[in-house]
């Protein structure tokens, strides 16, 4: 949880209700492999009961990622943002539509975007869960 920080955005945080949770997975490498859990659409879930959730990996990210929406928190899910081209171009898109839009970065954080942002500081479950948290006024 100490590696929890709100870099931008913390009056607007917890979230009203329940979100839709749009995460856009990099490429995983021998570090993540596809057995490692990773995002916080299921914590979130948990927490606040009726959350949506996307997944996006490179080819299959939509040209509008905020589709789906429409009444409640958009949060956006990222991983190693600065390192990825078709992810920041996917995160501008949506903030382009939802400028209230909630981004989430797991890992190593970059380049703080979104009306709030959170950093992590790591992409494990642990990680995960504090920032749910976080975002559902739970800690």
């Amino acid at each position: 949880r100490r590696a929890v920080r709100v870099a931008a955005g913390v009056d607007r945080l917890p979230l009203a209700g329940p979100a839709h949770v749009v995460e856009f997975a990099p490429p995983r490498n021998i570090a993540i492999g596809e057995e490692t859990p990773w995002g916080i659409a299921a914590p979130l879930a948990g927490l606040l009961p009726g959350t949506t959730t996307a997944r996006y990996a490179e080819a299959e990210a939509p040209a509008d990622p905020a589709a789906g929406s429409a009444g409640r928190p958009l949060v956006l899910v990222v991983r190693d943002l600065h390192r990825h081209g078709w992810m920041r171009a996917a995160v501008t898109r949506a903030l382009a539509a939802r400028p209230d839009a909630v981004v989430v970065e797991l890992g190593v954080p970059e380049l703080v975007t979104g009306a709030v942002h959170v950093a992590t500081h790591g992409a494990t479950r642990a990680a995960a869960q504090a920032a749910a948290e976080l975002l559902a006024g739970r800690r």
